[in-house]
């Protein structure tokens, strides 16, 4: 977390600079309240105009302060947050595909969404806010020492600290209070992403049971916040009660020097002030110390991932020399496993990849991509274990349910014009021949209304953008309508753009006419893994 504070440390400074300025003239304001008390009445009209003419000034320049520290607040805030999103992201995004499925996507958004910003608010602003705070203790500490008087100040200082010390004592249960409900706000997002993914299967029979289920989670989380409400009450009553005994306590030590006639009105009048005053940054930083506590535990958990940003940077395997062997390769999840795998994928095929439902096709997709791992066994690519390089250029993978973006079409099909759309048209003409005359003209967001068949077909076109030299096709073509699919599965096997690839397409086609162009067929089932 130092490294983002360091990164935002031009914006903390003249914060910090702007609130001292302002504190320095606050913590002289009292002093001439006790001077007005004091020497007053006997002073000219001309001097007592002069010193509330002072004081004004004073209280003008701090609010003045007080604005451009909250402007320096916001941009450093902002500034914060953004390497945080950035490096959380990215490192996202870099991370292990095996090691990215461990989590659900509503985990990641709620972290993104809701705990990045927490920290912001919770983490960062109450360590900006306590070194302002320490700043103000420090100038009216020296101010009532030489300037009001020694004991008073002595007795503010000491049971200052005591009224800080006592909440930090009881903070442990707030930051597990804090950390537990942060969780429940996590499964609440990944509850409320699934419910939402699942709107067409709402309808009058099934809409309230539905919301039966949101009750159920929302409930759960309420519940949560309001243990952690509770322990957050409690700890800044804790605070309250300890500051307010400071100032009650000032007070009797003031009544007593005045009742001894060891101080002026005046000085008794500016100390109830500085008291006040005083009070106001010993509550902000037992609230702050509180908010930086029960931060802990988020703070941990943001920055497993945006201190993991280094990645190891892999050989790119852009051109497949040979074969992609598997030898005595093991995959086990509870209950399901794919053991003993032998199988040599030749170089420049195209295989039909089939078998019943569960049998393990996908799977078998993923541990080449490496979005699982094998158990035992390896995956040799030319020879040499896959895990050793980055296969993202070499290998396309497309499932049947790929991501289309909320954007235009040509964005999806590029990736943001990450792919070249160069050759595209043909590919595209030859299966969608209607779209692609004016593909150009479409309006940005129109793939979010295409069809399941339709989406399918923008996927395939990101695929042949691409241009792997291997291609993984995961039931592609199961939405389609039977012309388009005839005009996909035909490009395919006959277009340009895919001679020489290896091509292996998950599908339940059985039908002899439709195996029948394929080159070889990978079973999968109860007898194992093997080509025919």
């Amino acid at each position: 977390m130092n490294t983002y504070i360091y990164k935002t440390k031009k914006y903390m400074i003249a914060q910090i600079l702007w609130d001292l300025a302002g504190v320095i003239c606050l913590a002289f304001s009292p002093l001439l309240q006790q001077w007005l008390f004091d020497y007053g009445l006997q002073s000219p009209l001309k001097k007592i105009v002069m010193v509330v003419l002072a004081y004004g000034a004073l209280l003008v320049f701090y609010t003045l302060s007080q604005y451009f520290c909250a402007l320096y607040a916001f941009k450093g805030g902002i500034k914060f947050e953004n390497l945080l999103k950035r490096d959380f992201l990215y490192s996202l995004f870099h991370m292990e595909p095996s090691r990215f499925y461990k989590h659900s996507i509503g985990e990641y958004v709620s972290l993104q969404g809701n705990d990045i910003t927490a920290l912001e608010q919770d983490y960062l602003e109450p360590v900006i806010s306590i070194i302002r705070c320490v700043n103000m203790i420090i100038v009216y500490g020296v101010v009532l020492f030489f300037g009001v008087d020694w004991r008073i100040a002595l007795v503010i200082i000491l049971t200052s600290i005591f009224a800080i010390l006592i909440p930090r004592m009881i903070g442990k249960s707030l930051t597990d209070a804090r950390s537990t409900y942060q969780e429940q706000m996590a499964e609440y997002v990944t509850e409320i992403t699934d419910l939402l993914e699942g709107f067409r299967v709402i309808n009058q029979m099934t809409v309230g049971k539905i919301l039966d289920k949101h009750e159920h989670v929302l409930n759960e989380t309420a519940e949560k916040r309001y243990q952690y409400g509770k322990k957050k009450s409690m700890v800044l009553g804790v605070s309250e009660l300890t500051t307010k005994f400071v100032k009650i306590f000032t007070f009797a030590v003031v009544a007593v020097l005045f009742y001894k006639h060891e101080i002026t009105v005046g000085v008794g009048v500016a100390t109830l002030s500085y008291v006040s005053s005083f009070i106001e940054p010993i509550d902000t930083v037992l609230y702050n110390f509180t908010a930086i506590q029960s931060m802990k535990d988020v703070k941990k958990k943001v920055l497993a991932y945006t201190q993991d940003t280094h990645v190891t940077v892999l050989p790119r395997k852009k051109k497949l020399n040979s074969d992609i062997i598997f030898e005595n390769v093991t995959f086990k999840r509870k209950s399901f496993a794919l053991e003993n795998i032998n199988l040599t994928i030749k170089k420049g095929m195209k295989y039909a990849v089939v078998g019943h439902s569960g049998a393990g096709k996908s799977t078998l997709f993923k541990l080449i991509m490496g979005y699982e791992k094998n158990s035992s066994g390896v995956i040799r690519l030319d020879g040499e274990d896959i895990r050793n390089y980055d296969i993202s250029e070499l290998i396309s993978y497309t499932d049947q349910n790929e991501h289309i973006y909320r954007a235009g079409i040509v964005d999806n099909i590029t990736v943001f014009h990450s792919y070249p759309m160069d050759g595209i048209d043909s590919v595209g003409k030859s299966i969608w021949p209607e779209l692609f005359e004016g593909i150009f003209n479409r309006k940005e967001k129109e793939c979010q209304r295409f069809s399941g068949g339709e989406k399918q077909a923008v996927a395939f076109l990101r695929m042949a953008a691409k241009n792997a030299e291997v291609i993984l096709l995961d039931e592609p073509f199961s939405a389609m309508d039977a012309k388009m699919k005839s005009a996909v599965e035909h490009y395919l096997f006959t277009g340009k753009e895919f001679e020489g690839k290896t091509v292996l397409v998950i599908t339940h086609d059985t039908r002899e006419e439709s195996l029948s162009q394929y080159d070889g067929i990978i079973h999968v089932g109860e007898n194992g893994i093997y080509v025919e």
